[in-house]
């Protein structure tokens, strides 16, 4: 059975090898369609059968995946000035939405390369389709569609978990760049009070976290609080970026998240959002009025994702952050989430507070030799090395090595 394949404007058609557009595959059922999507304005009329799909997703997608996380970084990222393309294979079966692939196409070394819409901002990747349907058929379709578009070398998908919709699909399809790591998380269910919550520390942990709130009340009352968006919380925002860009440098490390300047407005475009399932939850810790540390994270779906954690950098030795964690976890059992998601990597700090992690690989499929080279050579030889020496090295060579980690 053939099918047609459709793009959402113009432009795109130049850039489709001929002969894509009829007897692409057989395997999809009757009335199924592919359609190109790179227009961050065509995103917009997909808002609602987006929103459907990640109802009715086989597997249910993370906030980095959710039209609220897309929509508001294309704003963003994804303008005609800027180097990222969105690329979202949509799948549509009887004018419904069931399959998404969202990916944007982007530059490295001269090789056209196909990266998770919002890398490296989401931090989880995956795809999206129906319970009803076949994601193998549908994924399948997908690469032989991309592998006829024109000037795309590679696939490359980073942060990929065993559970996702994806996961055995890229095992068994791409190749394995070697970069293997953990997402921690805390299983929130079996707590059904706070007193359940406050048993699972032991007598040095609670002496401990005692001893931090002690030391921050010299400074005056401590409070916990969660910001209502606007101008309150975009500031807070903005200081818990600074603060921890700041924390950072003083260690020889650039994060390319941290150090984005489009960041910040994408996260105040985003604590605007209103959508069913997310919600945006800014937390401050303050001491005797003044701010000492901060969490930025999302509610989506019964897990609470914390996406950004900060304190004052010059009250690092205090570890306001180690008491605003335990306040943060607190809340979001007392707000019905189900999981408190700590996300890569998994650092040492981490450990005391996950219960449980989820393996993640990253992985690449190459359409061209340029992209079998790149992906082989560097995604999967090289900048494994490089990473595991990086995080080797000690503070004082980091510092030396700073202005190249930049570029």
């Amino acid at each position: 059975m053939s099918f047609k394949v459709i793009v959402d404007n113009d432009e795109v058609v130049r850039h489709i090898k001929s002969g894509v557009a009829t007897n692409l595959v057989a395997d999809l059922p009757y009335g199924g369609i592919l359609t190109l999507i790179t227009s961050p304005s065509h995103l917009d009329t997909m808002s609602e059968q987006w929103q459907a799909l990640e109802q009715n997703s086989a597997v249910p997608p993370t906030i980095f995946q959710s039209f609220a996380w897309v929509k508001s970084w294309s704003e963003h990222y994804a303008q005609p000035s800027s180097q990222s393309e969105i690329h979202i294979i949509a799948g549509f079966l009887h004018n419904r939405l069931v399959f998404a692939l969202p990916l944007m196409k982007t530059s490295h070394f001269g090789v056209s390369t196909l990266n998770w819409v919002t890398d490296p901002l989401g931090q989880y990747g995956d795809v999206m389709c129906a319970k009803d349907q076949s994601l193998q058929k549908w994924m399948s379709a997908a690469l032989r569609f991309i592998k006829r578009l024109k000037g795309i070398d590679i696939i490359r998908l980073r942060h990929v978990r065993e559970i996702s919709n994806i996961g055995s699909f890229a095992s068994r399809h791409f190749v394995d760049a070697k970069l293997h790591e953990q997402a921690p998380y805390l299983d929130l269910t079996p707590f059904k009070s706070e007193e359940d919550y406050d048993a699972r520390y032991n007598s040095q942990q609670r002496k401990r976290r005692k001893k931090i709130r002690s030391k921050l009340e010299e400074m005056g009352a401590v409070e916990f609080k969660t910001l209502p968006p606007g101008s309150i919380n975009d500031q807070a925002m903005a200081e818990a970026i600074r603060e921890k860009n700041e924390w950072l440098s003083e260690r020889g490390r650039f994060n390319r998240i941290m150090g984005c300047p489009n960041h910040l407005r994408f996260l105040k475009s985003l604590s605007r959002c209103v959508t069913k399932d997310f919600e945006f939850v800014t937390t401050e810790l303050s001491a005797g009025g003044k701010p000492v540390s901060w969490e930025i994270g999302f509610n989506y779906k019964g897990t609470h994702f914390a996406y950004i954690t900060s304190h004052v950098n010059k009250l690092t030795d205090l570890s306001p952050g180690r008491l605003h964690m335990d306040l943060s976890q607190r809340l979001a059992l007392s707000s019905g989430q189900q999981r408190f998601d700590l996300m890569v990597p998994n650092d040492n700090h981490k450990e005391s507070w996950c219960s449980a992690k989820v393996d993640t690989k990253d992985y690449f499929y190459a359409t061209s030799w340029r992209g079998k080279l790149y992906g082989h050579a560097y995604l999967s030889t090289v900048r494994p090395a490089i990473r595991d020496a990086y995080y080797k090295l000690p503070q004082r060579m980091l510092k030396l090595l700073q202005p190249f980690t930049r570029q």
